[in-house]
């Protein structure tokens, strides 16, 4: 008599598809963290180049990259 893979006698492991939806969940939450701390540095620099043509933006530059980081 032959064994079937579908009779549920083979072990279980840590990588179902719970452990998949939590790495990918994790994955994903650093890719954001990523891309904010990215922005904020654009941001920044971007604030940089407008202090002496526009200081309003520069102000809302600097604004939204504090926000950025904030999340």
């Amino acid at each position: 008599m032959s064994a079937s893979i579908t009779s549920g006698t083979y072990p279980r492991t840590a990588t179902g598809p719970g452990a998949l939806q939590r790495a990918a969940r994790a994955t994903w939450q650093f890719l954001l963290a990523l891309g904010a701390r990215r922005a904020q540095r654009h941001m920044a620099v971007l604030a940089l180049h407008y202090d002496l043509t526009n200081p309003t933006l520069a102000r809302e530059l600097r604004e939204a990259a504090a926000h950025a980081l904030r999340g």
